[in-house]
């Protein structure tokens, strides 16, 4: 039973490393970079192979250095949802964010509100001359 907690241990140490990787990588060279590419797939597996190593060397002390990126990754959660000057408050409801329009998309529409105008000045034009309905 303690081999299994061990490597469940490990596996969320593991995963804790490659986030805070990950997350440093994309601010240091940009979201979706082709540099922050390429050292995502370097750094993370060296990171994570490197923070195994050292919990394993660390002997008794292991879990005391595995415990490291998990109060990191509470440190990060914490301040996203306390500090940063409420800004978790502050973000916009996912409804108002408006969808990219596509060409294709944007001609349909203007042709639909083209015929709505139409209408309406075909039925104005009739409601004036009294031919509406007949």
């Amino acid at each position: 039973m303690e081999a299994f907690l061990y490597l469940l241990f490990m596996a969320i140490v593991s995963f804790a490393v490659g986030t805070i990787v990950w997350v440093a990588v994309n601010r240091f060279f940009g979201y979706r970079s082709s540099n922050a590419r390429l050292f995502s797939f370097l750094l993370v597996p060296v990171a994570v192979l490197a923070m195994d190593f050292a919990i394993l060397v660390a002997g008794r002390w292991g879990y005391l250095v595995g415990a490291i990126p998990l109060v990191l990754i509470a440190g990060y959660a914490l301040y996203y949802r306390f500090g940063n000057n409420g800004a978790y408050y502050d973000a916009p409801a996912p409804s108002d964010f408006k969808r990219a329009e596509s060409s294709k998309s944007r001609r349909i529409r203007e042709a639909r509100e083209k015929r709505q105008q139409q209408r309406e000045a075909y039925k104005e034009a009739s409601k004036n001359t009294g031919t509406a309905g007949k």
